[in-house]
Formats: C-alpha cells, structure tokens, sequence
C-alpha cells in the first residue's frame, strides 16, 4: 500500500466519520476503507464540503509519523 492509497483512505474516512483512520489498522483494513467509503462518497457532490480540515489533520500525522 502505497502513501497515497493510505492518504487517500484517510480521506475518505475523514468525509465521513470526521476523523482519520486510527493508525493502528492494519493494510487490509484500510484497503477494506478505500473501496467501500469510495462506493459510499461516490456521487455525493457534497462531500467535498466535509473535507474541511482533513490536509492540516493529515498534515500533522505525517510530520509526527
């Protein structure tokens, strides 16, 4: 799994639930995020609204990492 599948994973949690993914979940866990919250966002043209504050969260887990 690469950096940006993991980025944006967390993104498309963040969209939903409003915060990242715990990072304690394993590869397969993510995975499991990225192809069903994709099914879940798609077609939502307001998800974009509930991206507020994910790049400064996200951000600040890859500079602590």
């Amino acid at each position: 799994m690469t950096i940006q599948d993991r980025k944006e994973a967390n993104r498309y949690y963040w969209i939903i639930k409003g915060h990242l993914i715990p990072e304690t979940w394993s590869d397969t866990d993510v995975i499991t995020i990225l192809n069903t919250y994709f099914r879940r966002i798609w077609g939502n043209h307001e998800a974009c609204v509930h991206e507020y504050g994910f790049e400064d969260a996200w951000q600040a887990r890859i500079t602590v990492s």
